[in-house]
């Protein structure tokens, strides 16, 4: 017993740290289905994609035009400098440098040299890709 009795006077007393408030994160609102009205085959125009965005959003055509305007620069500065730009879930912009090769001229079949150039890839994402093959 005496021994329990040593214990209890020996042991220190800790200071607890006070409390942090945790701070409550609102949910974050469940995304809107985005309404679109295209028709297979038919090119969609700037004017149609920017109504369609300014509908979703609640705001205006010429608001939208400006956000979309400054996205689309913003993401040209960076592949122009060599940048790989992820664009959500549908894909990557960037730039391949093709090297210098030989080539054939198809009239004559003589030699004709190919000069090195840089071409604009897209490549889609793998969540795009499996929403294109539905499922296969």
């Amino acid at each position: 017993m005496a021994r329990k009795a040593t214990k209890k006077t020996t042991k220190k007393t800790a200071k607890k740290a006070p409390a942090r408030k945790s701070a409550k994160k609102a949910a974050a609102p469940a995304p809107k289905a985005v309404k679109v009205s295209a028709v297979p085959g038919k090119t969609v125009t700037a004017s149609a994609l920017l109504q369609a965005i300014a509908d979703h959003h609640g705001i205006k055509k010429s608001e939208a035009k400006v956000f979309v305007d400054g996205y689309i620069d913003v993401v040209k500065a960076y592949v122009l400098k060599g940048a790989k730009v992820k664009i959500g879930d549908i894909g990557m912009v960037m730039i391949r440098a093709r090297k210098a090769r030989m080539g054939r001229n198809p009239q004559t079949g003589e030699p004709v040299k190919i000069k090195a150039s840089k071409k604009l890839a897209f490549r889609q994402s793998s969540v795009m890709k499996a929403a294109v093959m539905g499922g296969r």
